[in-house]
């Protein structure tokens, strides 16, 4: 047999496949002992895919290169078409197909079945970070396994498969997200943030801005200088369905609007050129996602360190958490613009997504 290719013949089934110098298996095939006819196949697979693995190329037949296929037809789709998905959206499918393909990128795609998803999502619950402690994925796991099932389609359509393995797999549970920035941690962010002064004082007056304008955290890291008109801010959704219009939303200027975007501009940058982000880097640039992550944490930290000082309470919070505090704080005061302001085309979406209200004040019904 080829180099690090075991196979066993047990009682009851044969099995075959490719040990890793980690121990752990490539890949590894298996079927009845008493099918000669199908031990046959196996064996000569099992060798063929051998040396793919050991020149680094994949098989012809296997999950990787119909994932690379499927990719190449994304690309090669014209800009209008509604099943083109958008650039941001398909690099973070190359980094979900990048995790499947570790689990499956030598099998053939034939030799995929149901349980292998649910093999997957489970390991997703028991996964654990590079310290050992464990760290549960549902949420990444059920949208790697909801690409997997794209894909896998798009095998049936080009005729690799005869159906999806992958149709109808349950998705993990996953627990509701009901975070509700008070009041008092929004100001203290705020007060940190000033008193640490550059990035984490951008990233603090970002916070509040993504609470004023109740906007997604995407839309506020994105926010250009020209933007800002005379009658407010000018917001550009970052969600939108292929063909549909550009959505384009104005916040009007409110004191506290108005000062915290004075604040933002005064701080002083580096060499700072032309058209730049509001909530950029000291250089005015975008930041990049591990840049602003690592802001955001020595923001928090230091509000953790502040909060324990005084005794008060204080949890940690981001970007995506400040616009529920905003629809919430409106829909509480009985603003009738809440759609408008989201701009969401349904006022239930608003409600079942972004809701976060403690407490509810209606009139009796007499």
């Amino acid at each position: 047999m080829p180099f690090r290719v075991y196979e066993r013949k047990g009682i009851k089934r044969y099995s075959i496949g490719y040990k890793n110098p980690d121990g752990t298996w490539e890949f590894r095939l298996s079927c009845l002992i008493t099918d000669k006819t199908r031990i046959q196949e196996l064996r000569n697979d099992a060798i063929g895919r051998s040396a793919m693995v050991r020149i680094g190329k994949p098989a012809e037949d296997s999950f990787q290169l119909l994932c690379e296929s499927w990719f190449l037809m994304q690309e090669k789709l014209p800009t209008q078409a509604v099943q083109k998905r958008a650039a941001s959206t398909l690099k973070e499918n190359r980094r979900e197909a990048d995790m499947l393909c570790k689990a499956w990128g030598n099998w053939r795609v034939a030799d995929i079945k149901k349980g292998d998803a649910y093999d997957y999502l489970d390991a997703c619950l028991l996964a654990r970070d590079k310290n050992g402690v464990p760290r549960p994925r549902a949420a990444k796991g059920n949208k790697e396994i909801a690409l997997a099932r794209v894909i896998l389609e798009f095998g049936v359509r080009t005729r690799r498969i005869e159906s999806n393995p992958f149709a109808q797999v349950e998705k993990l549970a996953t627990p509701k997200v009901d975070r509700y920035v008070t009041n008092s941690e929004l100001e203290l962010s705020r007060e940190v943030g000033r008193r640490l002064g550059g990035p984490q004082h951008i990233v603090a007056l970002a916070l509040y801005t993504a609470f004023l304008c109740v906007r997604r955290s995407v839309e506020v890291r994105g926010l250009t200088r020209q933007q800002i008109r005379g009658d407010g801010i000018e917001w550009h959704s970052a969600k939108r369905q292929r063909g549909e219009a550009q959505k384009v939303g104005l916040i009007e200027w409110s004191p506290e609007l108005k000062a915290t975007i004075d604040e933002a501009l005064a701080i002083k940058r580096r060499d700072v050129a032309g058209d730049w982000f509001v909530f950029g880097n000291m250089s005015g640039n975008r930041y990049t996602k591990g840049g602003w992550k690592a802001t955001l944490e020595k923001l928090m930290n230091a509000c953790e360190v502040e909060a324990g000082i005084r005794n008060i309470p204080f949890k940690r919070f981001s970007l995506q958490d400040c616009r529920p505090k905003g629809v919430s704080d409106k829909m509480a005061r009985g603003d009738r613009d809440v759609v408008d302001a989201t701009m969401h085309s349904s006022e239930r979406m608003v409600r079942q997504v972004y809701d976060r209200r403690r407490v509810r004040v209606a009139k009796p019904a007499a």
